[in-house]
């Protein structure tokens, strides 16, 4: 049985960075900075409490549910459906107050299955079963990795880079539900064997091993499934909207906004950027992407946190010690390994490093998480020495013991901020090395989802901070251009 979900412990603020450096060779959206811009599209009216009950009809019956019982986020809800079992579970759930009344919604998932459907999946787990190698021989992947590799590649084949916030087509999203729950449904069967009592013939009490469903994948996949619902229906409720988008390089776009989104846009004109009136956006619906950015946030950090703690639990394989360096010096290189185990009467200060692109931030956890490694491998070998070694004074000194123990600490903390502050980053090369080597079958359904849906989500997120990021630019000419409106765009530039 899994331990309670941890990472879901963590009270940490939590924001994108929009604010582009024009001095950065390669620009990386961050979490510093978006909450901020969320906030702001408060700033316009003080009660930013409340919404209309026009606004709050697009959420449905399932985003409401993850917020009725409070100000609890969504990973805290699963922490505590994870931690509690029994008496104290049923207990703690008739004291929670009820749930509104909601209208009915059509679910998400609703498909119709065809005999196409049954070729396609037919031709999905053959490829599975022979773990992607046609030839049938022996180079073919586990099963675990090649269920991993179907979830990933059916989450990209549908939702891609996400370039626009309008809902998803009828034939993705029941494609995606479908082959969704076509890889899923292994799970329905694993099972775990947990003691139970029986009496026997002759009242005798016998102690034997009954099956019961695997409690880890009953209570993570269920959470997944309802972001997955939560992130699809925050998507199809981006309709009447009062923005656009122009296709790359075409001048059909307005020209106010054209002038205002060139420098943002020029890095990537190719793309569809996001158009808005030369008012900008409405107090009504600057409000409505500022809740839904809010919410979509709290998705990520639930999906993050299940992928985290997955992770955790995937064993290191062994033969990995071998690719890192023999000292933890040689690991991190000398400016890291000063602020990480030198100076350690310092406050750890992420401006210090080289954060300038995400080769550089994932080198930097690479190197973090070698360190660390490296340092428990250390200290668990010293304490596997037998007390015959023990003896003859083959230990490490208590010092050295908490010197190392605190240079761990400061280096986990370091991982854990850079990965808040980037939180799109790809797998570093001691998580792909666990997912490349592992057996477990659920942890790897449970980590390519929770990676997917994180995915699916930081581009949402991205997205509403592209229109707040183009409304902010407008915003400061609103007063001149409805003062004279008859004025061209041009000579409001400045």
């Amino acid at each position: 049985m899994m331990r309670p979900l941890a990472c879901c412990h963590r009270n940490k603020g939590v924001s994108v960075d929009l604010d582009k450096d024009q001095n950065r060779v390669n620009v990386m959206m961050t979490y510093d900075g978006l909450e901020s811009c969320l906030r702001s599209s408060y700033s316009y009216d003080n009660d930013t409490a409340s919404l209309d009950e026009e606004q709050l009809s697009t959420c449905s019956s399932s985003s409401k549910e993850a917020y009725g019982y409070g100000s609890s986020s969504f990973s805290s809800q699963w922490l505590l459906s994870n931690k509690q079992s029994g008496y104290e579970q049923e207990a703690a759930l008739k004291a929670l107050p009820p749930s509104p009344p909601l209208p009915p919604s059509p679910p998400v998932y609703a498909y119709t299955m065809r005999s196409s459907d049954i070729d396609a999946m037919k031709d999905k787990f053959v490829k599975i079963l022979l773990g992607e190698d046609v030839s049938g021989g022996c180079k073919g992947l586990t099963t675990a990795l090649a269920l991993s590799h179907a979830i990933t590649n059916l989450a990209t084949s549908t939702f891609g880079e996400l370039w626009k916030l309008e809902p998803l087509c009828d034939e993705k999203k029941s494609r995606w539900a479908r082959e969704m729950e076509w890889l899923l449904s292994p799970t329905n069967y694993m099972v775990e064997l947990v003691p139970a009592k029986q009496s026997g013939v002759n009242g005798s009490v016998l102690e034997i091993m009954t099956p019961k469903a695997r409690s880890d994948v009953q209570t993570t996949l269920p959470a997944l499934g309802k972001l997955d619902t939560m992130l699809m229906e925050i998507m199809d409720s981006m309709v009447n909207v009062e923005f656009w988008y122009g296709e790359g390089g075409s001048s059909s776009s307005s020209s106010h906004t054209h002038i205002h989104g060139s420098k943002k846009n020029k890095k990537r004109w190719w793309l569809p950027s996001p158009q808005l009136p030369n008012a900008g956006l409405s107090i009504a619906q600057r409000k409505k992407l500022g809740f839904q950015g809010k919410f979509v946030h709290q998705v990520l950090k639930a999906a993050k946190s299940i992928n985290e703690y997955i992770l955790l639990q995937m064993p290191v394989p062994g033969s990995i010690k071998h690719a890192f360096p023999k000292s933890a010096k040689s690991i991190l290189g000398q400016h890291v390994y000063r602020l990480i185990a030198i100076e350690t009467n310092h406050p750890l200060d992420l401006d210090t490093l080289n954060l300038k692109t995400d080769h550089t931030v994932l080198d930097i956890i690479n190197r973090l998480q070698g360190a660390v490694f490296f340092w428990k491998h250390k200290l668990s070998t010293f304490t596997r020495k037998t007390p015959l070694l023990n003896s003859l004074g083959f230990v490490l000194p208590s010092s050295e013991n908490h010197r190392i123990e605190v240079a761990m600490e400061r280096a986990e903390t370091l991982i854990q901020s850079l990965k808040l502050r980037f939180p799109n980053l790809p797998h570093t090369f001691l998580d792909a090395t666990k997912v490349q080597h592992n057996r477990d079958v659920g942890y790897s359904i449970i980590e390519a989802y929770s990676r997917a849906l994180g995915s699916l989500a930081f581009s949402i997120l991205s997205r509403i901070g592209d229109i707040l990021q183009e409304d902010d630019l407008i915003k400061p000419n609103i007063t001149t251009d409805t003062a004279a409106a008859t004025i061209p765009s041009q000579t409001v530039e400045n």
